[in-house]
């Protein structure tokens, strides 16, 4: 029995190092990403989700990349596995909307963009993109708060660029 067991381990062990290392699939696909090999990146933020189906990180890439793509319907699916992996990945909530608003589903992204704002008020990326989604559609008034909020959060650097957008909404 003791030998059966050691023989399942030791398959388990072997299987997992043949199958990969998510971790380093998924710094592999911001690597190819960062070279912009699409492809690549594709193929390394699958493989992570291969084994690790889990994998907000790489549901989230795979998503964004679908997104550019031009599959917004299976970005939606990255994003939506993204976000019930980790429900507070407000930057998931926000590939999402985009993805939807692609789909014509204006409520529905409208609900992610609010949800993503909800679950990652620290995260001034997340108030931009309902800025700018809110300036799409002439919600100026939104646009400014969002901005402001997003100010609020962000680091010195994205702070002077949200001011100058400020400015240039007359907000500033």
């Amino acid at each position: 029995m003791r030998t059966r067991l050691a023989s399942l381990a030791l398959f388990a062990c072997l299987s997992a190092a043949w199958a990969g290392d998510a971790a380093g699939d998924l710094a592999a696909g911001r690597q190819a990403l960062e070279r912009r090999d699409v492809v690549a990146a594709m193929e390394a933020f699958t493989a992570a989700l291969e084994v690790d189906p889990g994998n907000a990180e790489a549901a989230y890439e795979r998503g964004r990349l679908l997104a550019l793509i031009g599959e917004p319907a299976r970005a939606v699916a990255d994003f939506t596995a993204a976000i019930l992996s980790r429900p507070d990945y407000g930057r998931a909530y926000v590939g999402r909307a985009e993805a939807k608003l692609t789909l014509k589903d204006g409520k529905s992204a409208i609900a992610d963009f609010d949800r993503a704002i909800e679950v990652a008020p620290g995260d001034a990326d997340v108030h931009v993109a309902r800025a700018t989604f809110r300036l799409r559609i002439g919600n100026l008034p939104g646009a400014r708060a969002d901005l402001v909020a997003a100010r609020a959060v962000a680091d010195p650097a994205t702070a002077a660029r949200i001011d100058v957008m400020l400015t240039k909404l007359g907000g500033g």
